[in-house]
């Protein structure tokens, strides 16, 4: 079953996450050969498709997982695509959702996600009045504010001023906006993963009111894992969304700043050593849940050291001698 539950921050407190991911046909990019080289979401879609009745069923099913559960609690719903994508979730199962949602006392949070150009002013506003008074945000996948990267590194489709469109709409229609951004894509070496990243919260921040930092992994099937095969790229180091963390909560205090490393200390995942990875994914996390600093401040390890060397000198991924 694609559902399952968390400890994570809920609307800025500490609280219960559930995440569902609706079995849906996929993106539409990908069912067009155009998938984001880092993604195997869409590939993962049911080969049969399910019906929207499936879906609200299936939804119901994971909210089972609640039940009994106190408060806060947030709500995480996902697709292989867009939640606003009529193709894959109907107006009618929207709102039918969200109607089962409203009932909830206790879901303070909910949270969907969409590509930017997928974003309509009636689509977002319909499901504001049906939640009216919990926390609803919709998460848009930017990765970069850099178009350049985004078509080269990422293959995604969609400009920065698309982006800036769709974050303008979400907030008129009374929702909040939360901002996918990609620690490192393709082609960076880590020292620009991290620059592109800072760049991208700078442009990003008048339009988001949180952002959630997605620590490339390696995913089967995309071209990110034909590049690591070959070891031409490497996923981050640990440190590096430390580094991007404490930046972005020091210049941009009154933004949520969320980030779960995915896959942390493992080759396919973000990375350090290998002997301090589990501790310094578990400060990121607790800081993630908490939004205080105390928990990155309290992680140290020696191979820091080699990390900085690599930042100062902006080595490429096949000259890293520590996979």
């Amino acid at each position: 079953m694609t559902f399952w539950t968390s400890e994570d921050n809920v609307a800025g407190k500490k609280g219960t996450a559930l995440y569902v991911i609706l079995p849906t046909i996929g993106c539409y990019r990908y069912r067009i050969g155009e998938a984001c080289y880092m993604c195997s979401y869409p590939a993962e879609a049911p080969k049969t498709p399910w019906t929207q009745r499936d879906l609200i069923e299936y939804f119901k099913k994971a909210l089972r997982k609640i039940e009994g559960e106190k408060g806060p609690i947030s709500v995480r719903i996902f697709t292989s695509g867009s939640f606003f994508d009529d193709g894959e979730v109907k107006p009618a199962t929207r709102k039918e959702i969200f109607s089962l949602l409203a009932k909830i006392e206790d879901v303070k949070e909910i949270v969907v996600e969409t590509r930017s150009e997928l974003v309509r002013f009636g689509a977002v506003k319909e499901l504001v009045d049906l939640v009216e008074g919990k926390h609803f945000e919709v998460a848009v996948g930017l990765e970069t504010a850099s178009d350049d990267i985004a078509d080269v590194g990422i293959n995604k489709g969609n400009t920065f001023e698309e982006f800036i469109t769709a974050s303008r709409v979400i907030r008129e229609a009374g929702a909040q906006v939360k901002t996918y951004l990609l620690l490192k894509p393709a082609f960076l070496n880590e020292r620009d993963g991290i620059e592109d990243i800072k760049e991208s919260i700078k442009k990003a921040a008048p339009y988001t009111d949180t952002f959630s930092i997605n620590v490339t992994n390696i995913q089967r099937g995309t071209v990110y894992e034909r590049l690591w095969e070959k070891k031409e790229y490497r996923p981050p180091w640990l440190w590096s969304v430390v580094e991007v963390i404490k930046w972005a909560k020091r210049n941009f205090p009154e933004k949520r700043i969320l980030s779960d490393p995915v896959g942390a200390g493992s080759k396919r995942g973000p990375h350090n050593c290998g002997k301090c990875d589990k501790a310094v994914a578990r400060a990121i996390r607790d800081f993630s849940n908490t939004q205080d600093m105390k928990h990155l401040k309290k992680i140290e390890h020696e191979c820091i050291e080699e990390w900085e060397y690599i930042i100062m000198e902006g080595l490429l991924d096949w000259q890293l001698q520590m996979w």
